[in-house]
Parts: C-alpha cells; structure tokens; sequence
C-alpha cells in the first residue's frame, strides 16, 4: 500500500500563497488610497498597516509551530519505508525511515495544541528489547 499526503501539500501552500497576496493587497490598499487619509475606526493608516501586517505574521507563526510534513508512506515490499520532510521555509531536509515489517511494533498518533497538531510515533523492536 502506498499513500502521500501531496494534496494536503499542495493545498497548505496554495493558502499561505493566498494569505500573502491577500494581506499585500490590504496593505497596499492602506498606503495607496485617499480613502484611509483620516482615520478609520479611529485608527491612523499607519496602525491599519501595522496591524494587518502582525495579523499575517501571527498566521505564518502558527502554521510554523504546527510544523506540517510532506509524508510518503510505502508497505509494498519488505522495508516499510517512510519519507517524510518538512514544510518550513528553512528546514527543508529530507529524511526516510525503513523498518522492516517484522520489526514493527506498533504505531501511535499523539495530538496537541487541542488536536491540531498529530505526531505520529511508531515502535519497533529491537534485539535488546
């Protein structure tokens, strides 16, 4: 059996992409229009710009702290083979994990941060126990 999560890969980055056009266009609203000349809700241009700029900011943090994977996952042959990589910007390392199928233990999904997070922790054993 083989499966990825490309879509969920794919679909990620097409919302950060979108988040990034959308929160530009505001900000460019913000500085280029008369419109935001006198204050808006009792807020300056600047505090507008500012606070849709911390916005993006804060979204981009919390999709890092959730730490998204590109997983690979490939039972077909003897070696149970895991590729996975992260989607952050910086830490682009690939890594694969193989475990042969008689070693396998076990296998657990964790969640935190109110289930929006999964880790998936996987057994094996070894000679040592």
């Amino acid at each position: 059996m083989q499966f990825d999560n490309q879509k969920f890969t794919i679909r990620i980055y097409m919302w950060k992409m979108f988040l990034a056009i959308f929160f530009a266009g505001l900000i460019i609203l913000f500085l280029t229009t008369e419109w935001f000349n006198k204050p808006f809700l009792g807020l300056d241009r600047l505090h507008l710009v500012l606070i849709v700029a911390g916005l993006y900011l804060l979204i981009i943090v919390f999709i890092y702290i959730l730490g998204f994977n590109y997983i690979s996952f490939n039972d077909d042959k003897d070696p149970i083979v895991i590729r996975y990589f992260p989607m952050r910007p910086l830490a682009r390392k690939k890594r694969a994990i193989q475990i042969p199928k008689i070693s396998l233990a076990g296998y657990e999904i964790k969640r935190s941060l109110g289930g929006l997070k999964k880790s998936l922790v996987i057994r094996q054993k070894t000679k040592k126990g």
